[in-house]
């Protein structure tokens, strides 16, 4: 696998030139590991990603995937989606996270195992980077409540979250760079959106906490960045200072690119992860030649001129616009098929 080069500012990440390149969100549908990894090695060389099974076992979800064992403290809250704990046990189970050794459980996370086997067994040659992904510690919080407060709004749980998933992507992170010396983590921030747009008075804790983590977590070769297919304030990219954007391009490119703040993000060396083919069943009404002209417009905004836009190119992934758990194997496959497509033509187009 490439190199980065040794003396590029990590905090730029200028190290990585993705041009375009296809890569995943992190859940596929299959129901087992051997085919996710040739799929992988076969629709994604230049960025491989580890892949999330969550059809193959119900421990492959995120939060169980992100706590492992220690889920035995948390109880699944009856018609709402999360989970809940007393106030009075929140202590015994911060005090297990503390003594856990913050590793992904094999139970859990079968394809981040084999994936990393599998990088070290070649079967990636033409990678220029690697690419992995935990939940991240906003949507945890947001996961979560003690007595029907949500971790998220009580700060010493804030703290405690951001910790945990401080050490488990820095132990990802380690595993990683034993297999490339570029890695791209993301942390995928599913409620980041809304937890926003439903109080607030918490962006500021919320971007307090996203920062803190990434910059925890950054190291030469290291690109840290954040998914998320709801709609982010664009400025919020800017004061946690993300690497890299991944997000539900279909639905958001315009209104993301004409946002003074997401050319600001731009022009301060962030990278974008383009989420360009919708998670639908039916992808016939998905035409390369009209994603790539979106692209275009997307990037001249972004970019401001062909200089800019060459820029913008550089530091561009296409992705799917979330996760295709849900998705049929077919799907799975056409959807990696059109990424590949628009991908060409973003080289095409410059």
């Amino acid at each position: 696998m490439k190199s980065a080069p040794g003396n590029a500012p990590s905090h730029a990440a200028a190290w990585f030139c993705g041009g375009g390149a296809v890569s995943g969100v992190g859940s596929l549908p299959f129901m087992a590991v051997a085919p996710a990894l040739e799929f992988i090695a076969r629709r994604c060389p230049d960025v491989p990603f580890w892949p999330q099974l969550r059809r193959m076992s119900p421990r492959e979800a995120m939060l169980p995937q992100t706590f492992g064992a220690n889920m035995r403290h948390l109880s699944a809250m009856r018609d709402e989606h999360g989970f809940g704990i007393s106030a009075a046990r929140a202590g015994k189970f911060f005090e297990a996270l503390e003594r856990s050794d913050a590793t992904l459980d094999p139970a859990c996370a079968t394809g981040f195992y084999a994936f990393v086997e599998a990088c070290r067994s070649g079967a990636f040659p033409a990678a220029r980077a690697i690419k992995g992904q935990l939940m991240g510690p906003a949507t945890v919080a947001c996961s979560i409540s003690a007595d029907a407060t949500l971790f998220i709004d009580n700060p010493g749980f804030r703290a405690g979250i951001a910790d945990y998933v401080v050490r488990l992507a820095r132990w990802q992170v380690d595993a990683l760079l034993k297999c490339s010396s570029s890695v791209i983590l993301v942390l995928d921030e599913a409620y980041l959106g809304v937890a926003l747009r439903q109080v607030p008075a918490r962006r500021e804790a919320i971007v307090e906490m996203l920062k803190s983590v990434i910059l925890r977590v950054r190291r030469p070769g290291v690109l840290v960045g954040i998914h998320c297919c709801d709609e982010v304030p664009a400025a919020v990219l800017n004061e946690i200072d993300a690497d890299l954007f991944s997000f539900d391009a279909d639905h958001g490119a315009s209104a993301f690119a004409a946002d003074p703040d997401a050319r600001r993000f731009v022009e301060r060396g962030g990278h974008i992860a383009w989420g360009w083919i919708p998670t639908l069943d039916d992808l016939s009404a998905v035409h390369p030649h009209d994603v790539i002209a979106r692209w275009k417009e997307s990037a001249t905004q972004l970019g401001g001129n062909e200089e800019g836009v060459a820029r913008v190119r550089t530091r561009a992934l296409v992705t799917a616009a979330c996760g295709l758990a849900g998705s049929s194997i077919a799907t799975c496959e056409r959807s990696f098929e059109l990424a590949a497509e628009i991908a060409a033509g973003f080289a095409a187009a410059g």
